[in-house]
């Protein structure tokens, strides 16, 4: 059966085909990048002939996919877009945003149209890229002022187009959710779905950690203050109580079940947690996920210590979490002896040298 599969695999039909002349350009060879985000995360690479300055590249698409394009031989100069299903695209000019014309079907005479919208923000920022930072920083906040009106009144004008899609990104961050929103069901839910998902989920918590910061302000926590009450609910729905762990030394260990490395150091951890078992208890604080994967996580990996959730993204900005895993060292009166960020040796020559 596996070989009949894979026999059969080389004629499936291709949905989609692009074709292009690259100006400038001779023999060379065009590397195409893009990103399948379902059902799970994978970097798909092709790499196309180019015969004076013409390519062309077809390929079986189950949605839209972002992605990018550049040469074998200026790798420096790179063009992002979107490869769709179901679609002709037509590419002239060169591999820059500025130079770079689409026609072809529907979702790339709209893309045109998109991103002749861009082209004039885009000189503006490129004639001052090489500006000191303080004038620099000033223009371009200048460009955005007038930028992301301009593309929130485009979403508003054009929700039923699939390449308006492309622009929700570009809005005032704090406003990508309402872009989103604005878009039909038809494009919101149609073949931009996977992106508009991943976009919805990293601003949803952009927006958490914004109102967490908001609501902490100056009450972080540094290496000796005693440690704050958390409120944070169990894999059974109870509040944990620090309180209740008094007479043992205590590891925070911020982590979720997106993040490799974190997956990584549970068999170590695991180590470190029956070797002091008597004197250790591990609290493991899941960041940034659902209820349902930080269960299945902790499931499926078999962690014995307990478990908590962070919903509101709160208890990261007290500790300052910056990153992934984080593992905070608590002693057994509940002041705060260390912190650490990664997994690294230290923490565990840390602990080591302090039971």
């Amino acid at each position: 059966m596996a070989l009949t599969v894979l026999s059969l695999a080389p004629f499936a039909k291709d949905n989609f085909k692009m074709t292009g002349k690259i100006d400038g350009v001779g023999n060379d060879t065009l590397c195409i990048e893009y990103v399948i985000l379902q059902p799970q995360k994978q970097i798909v690479n092709r790499k196309i002939v180019v015969k004076s300055g013409e390519f062309s590249f077809s390929a079986k698409l189950s949605e839209a996919y972002s992605g990018l394009m550049f040469l074998k031989s200026n790798p420096e100069e790179i063009l992002n877009t979107y490869f769709v299903p179901d679609e002709e695209a037509v590419f002239s000019g060169r591999l820059d945003l500025i130079e770079a014309h689409w026609s072809g079907s529907t979702f790339y005479q709209q893309y045109e149209r998109v991103t002749n919208l861009q082209r004039p923000f885009d000189v503006e920022f490129a004639a001052v890229r090489n500006e000191p930072d303080s004038i620099r920083l000033l223009k371009n906040r200048e460009i955005n002022s007038r930028l992301f009106p301009t593309y929130m009144k485009y979403i508003e004008e054009h929700p039923n187009e699939d390449a308006t899609a492309t622009l929700v990104i570009h809005v005032e961050y704090d406003q990508v959710l309402t872009a989103i929103g604005k878009l039909t069901p038809e494009v919101r839910n149609g073949r931009m779905k996977s992106e508009l998902d991943q976009n919805e989920r990293m601003f949803s918590l952009v927006m958490k950690r914004k109102a967490a910061r908001d609501v902490v302000k100056n009450d972080t926590i540094i290496i000796g203050d005693q440690v704050p009450e958390l409120g944070l609910k169990d894999l059974n729905g109870n509040v944990l109580e620090l309180k209740s762990l008094r007479g043992k030394y205590v590891v925070l260990d911020f982590w979720g079940s997106w993040c490799t490395w974190c997956i990584k150091g549970f068999p170590k951890l695991k180590e470190y947690y029956a070797k002091y078992k008597d004197r250790l208890e591990i609290v493991g604080i899941d960041c940034n996920d659902t209820a349902e994967k930080w269960a299945a996580a902790v499931k499926k990996h078999k962690v014995p210590w307990l478990h908590v959730r962070s919903e509101d993204g709160i208890a990261e900005q007290k500790f300052r979490v910056q990153g992934y895993p984080y593992k905070v060292l608590i002693s057994p009166e509940g002041t705060i002896l260390n912190a650490y960020l990664g997994e690294t040796d230290d923490f565990y020559h840390y602990l080591d040298a302090t039971l």
